[in-house]
């Protein structure tokens, strides 16, 4: 019989018709990752905290009528995402958030701040809920190591196969440290005995997520996970962050964005 920890899954949300597909998407990693479903929704005038309440209870009952077999809870936090995320992980055990895609705008300064990934979501697709075809650029950066410990939950828990999409250096420093990290990676994922394949990009370090994503369909990829910004520099404050861009032109293709600037949050098996 499988069991389900006490760790969660959160799923933000804000009663809108699109919250649907972040659920379907919050339910199937949970059922992948056998955690906890937790509806959540932020309240920051008291005047609408009962009625938020009362939507989470009525959709918490829904889905706990619908999914018998999986814990599902709903919690209510107060002003903004950004000023709990550390509440999220320390008291109440959060160890990824689902949002949709076009919360990115508004989620971004959360996740800077944020230990967990954060899975960004549109539709509900049956492709993009097997989360088999795992894509994963690889670049020169140390950053870009950092998510090789959502990829190895994925390949070992819904037995995914890993596709490592590596760029392409002519500099001979950045082409060292490229091939180190993908070195990495493939010790890493081999060590756990999970199925990847390395792919020649195209691209530089600095395009590789943008080819990863406009070759998606290509290598049938029903999720790519990339690493965050580990500074932000001049051009990024004009023309905005990465990650913000790769979301927006993401279309249907789930999005999971890693914090390099923290320590990553480890699940529990």
């Amino acid at each position: 019989m499988t069991t389900h920890s006490e760790q969660k899954i959160i799923v933000i949300c804000d009663f809108s018709e699109r919250m649907k597909d972040v659920i379907i998407h919050g339910a199937r990693m949970a059922d992948i990752l056998k955690k906890e479903l937790c509806l959540t929704a932020v309240w920051k005038d008291i005047k609408q905290k009962s009625i938020i309440q009362e939507n989470l209870v009525q959709t918490t009952r829904s889905l706990k009528s619908n999914l018998p077999k999986m814990p599902v809870s709903w919690l209510l936090l107060q002003k903004s995402l950004y000023i709990n995320m550390q509440k999220l992980v320390d008291e109440y055990n959060a160890v990824l958030l689902v949002l949709h895609q076009s919360d990115i705008n508004w989620a971004i300064k959360a996740f800077q701040q944020s230990s967990i990934a954060f899975l960004f979501v549109k539709g509900e697709i049956s492709r993009f809920l097997s989360y088999k075809n795992v894509l994963v650029p690889v670049d020169y950066r140390r950053a870009s190591k950092e998510t090789s410990l959502w990829a190895s939950y994925l390949g070992r828990f819904n037995r995914s196969q890993i596709r490592l999409i590596y760029a392409q250096e002519t500099n001979k420093e950045d082409a060292g440290r490229l091939h180190k990290n993908l070195e990495f990676f493939k010790k890493f994922l081999g060590s756990l005995h999970v199925r990847h394949f390395e792919i020649a990009g195209k691209s530089t370090s600095w395009g590789i997520c943008n080819e990863t994503l406009d070759r998606a369909d290509e290598w049938m990829g029903d999720l790519m996970i990339f690493s965050g910004s580990s500074s932000v520099s001049l051009i990024d404050l004009m023309i905005g962050l990465p990650e913000k861009r790769i979301v927006r032109k993401a279309g249907n293709l789930p999005i999971m964005l890693i914090n390099p600037r923290k320590d990553i949050c480890m699940m529990c098996d």
